[in-house]
């Protein structure tokens, strides 16, 4: 039971695997873990075992507002609480509700027991136990079974909740690099590929197969599977191998003239296993034909810019000159040239390349015509690999 917890975390085993073996452990006939606000006084039904989906249907609807136990707010105040149904609510008293008649008479529920797993606010998560009427009272050993049920079930909702918090921040990282088109991968001794940007996914699949399915790649640990399943290309697997730091391998993509480049820098990271520390690589992928789009707003803002030469500092970090600015601007080439004068000016830059290299700070890559592929890359022909070995040092 405790392992299957964990296991409905991390998203292997469905919820309801948990509440059987506990209903089980506890000779309970159905159970229920379901979600309430306090002060709402509202909730819903988060998994069930041995319940039919129409009276799920049914107990959300009175889940608020005729439930006679969940009227007992101070019954919900203390996580790991584990309390039988009758000391709650009389069950003379409770057959004469209309939740008994609607929901409770109709599923042969006759004694329950009730846990508290989580408190957060006014926000209860809780596990109800039942068994048919006229059975007997839930005994001392079911109510501990409990209890170690609600203590391990609130380390798993902890362990869930960090790993969702992870994944929001691994996405949110990713989607900044992805602004500033910088392909990012993580990788451990050999060539395994824990995590990868959708940047490092399109600019790798210009020069890979697809990668098959992984059988692994299910539930909460899809991602992850599909990451590992990235087919690096040989050239750079053989850098890898070398232990390279660092070093970088220009892989071919059709185009001779413009490789693309992967650059290799050591990870270590202290605190591993036993005290050590894990090993491994990032690498970082550039592609040259990257399109910018220019931030205006801020950069005016900054700089005090007319929108005139605002537009000029798009048209710069675009790769235009003085000539394609002022013939896409509808301006002179004298009044570009005046412009860009004033912008050295106000920026205290005195040359193209020191303008260039400040006016980045404020670019991101243009949006792709349509959505870019977030998972696994996908090509469909092979192109030869090439490896600048000169370049790949060691210390």
């Amino acid at each position: 039971m405790i392992a299957a917890l964990y296991a409905a975390a991390a998203e292997l085993t469905p919820p309801s695997r948990p509440l059987e073996l506990l209903a089980d452990l506890t000779r309970s006939d159905k159970a229920f873990a379901a979600w309430f606000n306090l002060e709402q006084r509202r909730g819903a039904i988060l998994a069930t075992f041995n319940v039919e989906p129409h009276f799920i249907e049914t107990y959300a609807e009175l889940y608020s507002s005729q439930n006679p136990w969940l009227a007992r707010a101070s019954y919900f105040q203390a996580e790991g609480l584990v309390w039988r149904g009758s000391e709650i609510v009389d069950p003379a008293r409770l057959k004469e509700t209309e939740f008994y008649k609607l929901f409770l008479y109709g599923q042969a529920i006759g004694t329950t027991l009730h846990l508290v797993v989580r408190v957060r606010g006014p926000e209860v998560f809780h596990v109800m136990l039942t068994r048919r009427a006229g059975a007997d009272e839930f005994d001392a050993a079911a109510i501990e079974m409990c209890r170690l049920y609600a203590s391990h079930a609130r380390q798993a909702f902890d362990i869930a909740d960090a790993g969702a918090t992870r994944r929001f921040v691994q996405g949110g990282v990713d989607r900044a690099i992805d602004d500033i088109c910088v392909g990012v991968a993580i990788v451990e001794p050999p060539a395994t590929v824990l995590h990868m940007n959708p940047t490092f996914a399109t600019l790798l699949s210009a020069v890979q197969t697809p990668a098959k399915p992984a059988a692994s790649a299910i539930h909460g640990f899809s991602r992850f599977a599909k990451a590992q399943d990235a087919r690096l290309p040989r050239a750079l697997v053989d850098v890898l191998s070398a232990n390279p730091v660092p070093s970088f391998c220009n892989i071919s993509t059709g185009d001779e003239t413009r490789p693309l480049s992967v650059g290799i820098r050591p990870l270590r990271v202290p605190g591993g296993r036993a005290g050590g520390s894990r090993a491994g690589f990032v690498l970082l992928a550039r592609a040259a034909e990257c399109a910018y789009d220019m931030d205006e707003a801020p950069l005016r803002a900054a700089y005090q810019l007319t929108a005139a030469e605002a537009r000029i500092c798009s048209g710069l970090i675009s790769g235009d000159n003085v000539h394609t600015l002022s013939g896409r601007l509808g301006i002179s080439p004298q009044t570009a040239r005046t412009h860009l004068k004033r912008i050295y000016d106000k920026t205290g830059t005195t040359r193209q390349a020191e303008l260039l290299r400040l006016l980045m700070t404020f670019a991101y890559r243009k949006a792709p015509a349509r959505p870019v592929e977030t998972h696994r890359p996908v090509s469909s022909n092979v192109v030869a690999l090439r490896l600048d070995r000169g370049l790949a040092r060691k210390e």
